[in-house]
């Protein structure tokens, strides 16, 4: 929490100190009021002074005015911070969470992720804008007046003090003993959303199954729990309001029972006695304001706690790039991209590929082929530095792209995922998300290299219309067109084509890959497939059998040479189709 208060709350500590003066002006103020009174009581009244009386309330009205003032600033000021904290804590979220490799990102789950971004930071600005606004002020209010009535009456003083301390050792006790049932809710929470999300996006599929009332049984089961652990949670706290209530109420009867007696020894007068029960009403009507601030101090800070676990985690892929390495540095006589007995394997997993070592010169096309699973995507993934290789070395014109910038090594590399995302945009501002000076025109020629034009008569507005979410207002195919032009309009060195002609008809895959052909002629080109007839005019093709490299070369050479190739050569039908 250290480091969070450090990096989101002290750039506001002006301000907050500013609260304070204004809480403790607030405070000044009210206590005047009630002096007042028993001016009013001893020097207008006991004396039948008119002139004295009104005097002394015009001065009540002034510092009613004040103290009304301070409030609104001092709830101006709390609201301008903790708004301000949360919009910065949102801000670090989406900027660490943006940085995360496939890895980091799993690790936490993007329900999870989902749920700190949004519940827990707002948790924290409910428990910032009351703490800002109530919190302060109780100790305030509590020094101020524990030292106002000592003045009063020493013995009465002692009750009221005793009783507060009770309270508030209870309830910090309570406090504590209550943070790890709120760490579980969270969990919980987590969990829940994962399954809401999981069977929201999944709902055609549990229709088609006929498996509705087993989904919503399932869900009530985990929300029933959800629930129980909500209720131990709170019930360890919210009866702390009324038993304070009840502790200081007591107190209350306590102070009236031995201010009558000692008014009646005359041992306190009057007014004294009146101005003492109004520095209790005033003391119980704020300490009313800590069962609250305790009660959701525990969610607080594990909200807290969730929080930092992202702004401060230790990422996977680490930019090591000191800024020494410069253009100058790279060997431009060695291929453009080497793998040297790279080795890799996912967390609790064997190895995903092995001893895969390959040469991919400039302005040529290099394919991979291979059974699901083999390690075709995780090469790609590997270039692209979303995973760091955990032996060997990837070489960018002789230099390990582990010391390049990894922004300019993404810059390099223009890449077409095999799972198709649609943004919930225009689908010009889809075409130009690698591309900011992208104009109209050459979004247009995009459109029509990946036959995405076709889609225009369907669509309101051409390039200006917004596609709905998830892409869901047109058809796979037509998501997959798009997502190759969003790759096209990026320029860029190497372009990755990772298994994403997979929804295309036989004819508009022939099209629009002749039309990419064309188009990056003379660049550098990855293509994973698991069609030979998409990757048989590749300059090499690597085979891969469960992550190694079975051989290489071209289509010619591997169908003469390679027996894995060729198998797959005969389960497409092309040998059938030859004869």
């Amino acid at each position: 929490m250290f480091k969070f208060m450090r990096d989101y709350v002290k750039p506001y500590s002006k301000y907050i100190v500013v609260i304070f003066i204004v809480v403790v002006l607030q405070v000044y103020f009210q206590i005047n009021i009630m002096k007042t009174t028993k001016s009013i009581i001893d020097k207008g009244i006991y004396t039948n002074n008119i002139d004295f009386i009104y005097h002394a309330g015009m001065m009540m009205i002034l510092f009613t005015v004040l103290c009304g003032l301070s409030m609104l600033a001092s709830s101006y000021l709390s609201s301008y911070v903790s708004a301000s904290v949360t919009c910065d804590v949102r801000e670090g979220l989406f900027s660490k969470i943006i940085s995360f490799s496939p890895f980091d990102f799993n690790k936490f789950g993007g329900s999870s992720l989902m749920t700190r971004a949004t519940a827990d930071t707002t948790r924290i600005q409910i428990f910032m804008i009351n703490f800002l606004r109530n919190a302060i002020l109780v100790p305030v209010v509590v020094i101020a007046l524990i030292i106002a009535t000592a003045q009063i009456n020493l013995e009465l003083c002692g009750i009221l003090v005793v009783a507060f301390a009770v309270t508030m050792t209870f309830m910090v006790l309570k406090s504590r003993q209550s943070l790890p049932l709120f760490a579980s809710v969270q969990t919980k929470l987590d969990r829940l959303n994962l399954f809401f999300k999981e069977k929201i996006q999944g709902v055609r599929l549990i229709r088609a199954f006929n498996k509705q009332e087993y989904e919503i049984n399932k869900f009530n089961t985990l929300n029933d729990d959800f629930n129980r652990s909500s209720l131990d949670a709170s019930l360890k706290l919210y009866y702390l309001t009324p038993l304070a209530l009840i502790v200081m109420n007591l107190a209350v009867l306590l102070i009236y029972f031995i201010g009558s007696i000692q008014l009646k020894s005359r041992m306190i007068s009057i007014s004294d006695l009146i101005l003492f029960f109004q520095y209790v009403a005033y003391f119980i009507s704020c300490l009313g304001i800590v069962p609250f601030i305790v009660t959701t101090l525990p969610k607080t800070i594990v909200a807290t706690d969730r929080i930092e676990d992202v702004l401060y985690y230790d990422e996977s892929i680490v930019n090591s790039y000191d800024g020494e390495i410069v253009r100058e540095t790279y060997d431009e006589d060695a291929p453009l991209i080497e793998y040297k007995n790279v080795i890799f394997g996912y967390t609790g997993a064997k190895d995903v590929i092995a001893d895969i070592s390959f040469k991919v010169n400039e302005g040529s096309t290099t394919a991979f082929i291979g059974s699901t699973g083999s390690g075709k995507s995780t090469i790609m993934y590997l270039l692209n530095r979303l995973y760091d290789s955990t032996f060997g070395e990837i070489l960018y014109k002789g230099v390990n792209i582990k010391n390049m910038d990894i922004s300019d090594l993404r810059d390099r590399i223009s890449y077409t995922s095999q799972k198709t995302m649609v943004l919930n945009d225009t689908v010009y501002a889809n075409l130009a998300m690698g591309n900011e000076n992208l104009s109209y025109e050459d979004a247009k020629r995009i459109c029509d290299l990946t036959k995405f034009s076709e889609v225009f008569p369907s669509l309101p507005d051409g390039l200006d219309s917004v596609m709905a979410q998830g892409g869901m207002n047109v058809s796979g195919g037509q998501k997959q067109r798009l997502s190759l032009g969003r790759t096209l309009a990026k320029d860029a060195e190497i372009y990755v084509f990772d298994d994403c002609f997979s929804a295309l008809d036989s004819k508009t895959e022939f099209e629009v890959r002749s039309n990419i052909k064309e188009y990056l002629k003379g660049k550098t080109v990855f293509m994973i497939a698991q069609k030979i007839s998409t990757i048989m005019d590749a300059d090499n093709i690597i085979v891969l059998d469960k992550g190694h490299i079975v051989d290489q070369g071209t289509h010619d050479y591997l169908l003469n040479n390679c027996k894995l190739y060729q198998e797959i050569y005969a389960t497409q039908s092309y040998l059938k189709e030859d004869e």
